[in-house]
């Protein structure tokens, strides 16, 4: 086992270098890597809380998070890329074409948008997003497995998926959204964005290049052992549906409470009706 001063002097180390995940202090599942966690969760919790009280900066703060994950996205893919072995971005894993990397791409529609635009990125970001930034503090797996969590990759995946999970907090904290739909459309406006990304990620995927990108072809583990025996093309329609029934659940309890006041005004106008006209 290697010391905590090897992680430091190593920070920037790419994994091909490193010593086994087994011989590294807070890799995935161990004490340091808990205690690791919960104290980003806490910083992230206090930071989120703090920028909801004060509405007349989640724009600014949401535009400069933005900004920094972007310029940070671009660092890490280079950095993957060029600090190991083999050298050039590998195109079977190294695009940002994931399910949390749609933040990227939502973002600006969530801080600069209005309308079905704003809906559709604030949707995404309280819905997938959420999902996909609790998961990664419940279940790390994408850098950890590799890594300690002091190191330059891990300090990635926490930065982003901890702004991930502090937009939506703040979105719906200060009730820059909410779950609400009226319509039944308002329901499938947050799956939007994960559709529009699935058209490169699967022109990829079924090409020569034979890649998992948002992973519609089950090689993450995660996703392999939930759909056992699947084939490529069943676990793509699985997949699908996901994508867009799991956000429309969140609208769901809004959606159906509002057809219920609306059946319930109906009926309070006909009994109105009938009596004033009998």
């Amino acid at each position: 086992m290697v010391r905590f001063s090897y992680l430091i002097r190593h920070f920037f180390t790419h994994k091909d270098y490193l010593p086994p995940a087994s011989q590294l202090p807070g890799t995935l599942y161990t004490p340091m890597q808990i205690v690791f966690a919960g104290v980003v969760f806490a910083i992230v919790l206090t930071a989120a809380l703090y920028v909801s009280k004060r509405k007349h900066l989640i724009r600014r703060v949401f535009a400069i998070v933005w900004m920094f994950l972007v310029a940070f996205e671009v660092v890490i893919v280079l950095w993957d890329s060029y600090a190991g072995i083999h050298k050039g971005i590998d195109l079977q894993t190294g695009l940002s074409l994931y399910p949390c990397s749609l933040f990227l791409y939502t973002m600006p529609f969530a801080i600069w948008g209005s309308g079905i635009w704003k809906k559709m990125a604030c949707g995404y970001v309280c819905t997938l997003g959420l999902l996909g930034a609790s998961l990664n503090f419940l279940y790390p797996i994408a850098r950890l497995l590799d890594y300690s969590c002091i190191s330059f990759a891990s300090f990635h995946t926490f930065t982003f998926h901890g702004s991930m999970l502090f937009a939506c907090i703040v979105m719906l904290k200060s009730g820059y959204f909410s779950y609400h739909a009226q319509q039944l459309r308002e329901l499938f406006y947050p799956c939007i964005p994960s559709l529009l990304l699935s058209i490169p990620a699967n022109l990829i995927n079924y090409s020569s290049i034979d890649a998992d990108y948002m992973y519609f072809r089950g090689k993450m583990n995660v996703v392999a052992m939930a759909l056992p025996g699947f084939s490529d093309v069943q676990t793509t329609i699985t997949l699908y549906a996901l994508y867009i029934l799991i956000p429309a659940l969140f609208f769901l309890p809004s959606y159906l409470l509002s057809r219920s006041r609306v059946r319930q005004e109906q009926q309070d106008d006909c009994v109105v009706y009938g009596l004033r006209y009998s």
